[in-house]
C-alpha cells in the first residue's frame, strides 16, 4: 500500500536528515508521481533548504535558483489562483 500524503510529507521533512532507502523509497516515488499536491511540497522543501543554506553563508544565490524560486512560486501561486 501507497503511503498518504500525511506519511509523504512526514518523509519528504525526514529525508532532509537521513535519506530514504528501499521499499519505503519505491513506495514514496510512485506517490510523488501521482500527486501533483505532494510533487509541490517537496520542491518546497528542497527550496526552502536552498535558501536556508544561503542564509547561513556569505554567497549570493546564483541566477540558476533565482529563477527557480520565482518559476516555482509562479507555478504554486497561478495554481492557487486557478481554484478560486
Amino acid at each position: 500500500m501507497l503511503p498518504s500524503c500525511k506519511q509523504v510529507a512526514e518523509q519528504l521533512s525526514e529525508n532532509m536528515e537521513q535519506p530514504i532507502t528501499g521499499l519505503s523509497w519505491f513506495k514514496l516515488k510512485l506517490h510523488l508521481i501521482m500527486c501533483q499536491v505532494c510533487r509541490l511540497y517537496g520542491k518546497q522543501i528542497e527550496l526552502s533548504a536552498k535558501t536556508v543554506n544561503l542564509l547561513d553563508s556569505k554567497e549570493t544565490p546564483s541566477q540558476a535558483l533565482k529563477q527557480e524560486i520565482l518559476q516555482h512560486y509562479r507555478d504554486c501561486h497561478g495554481k492557487k489562483q486557478d481554484r478560486l
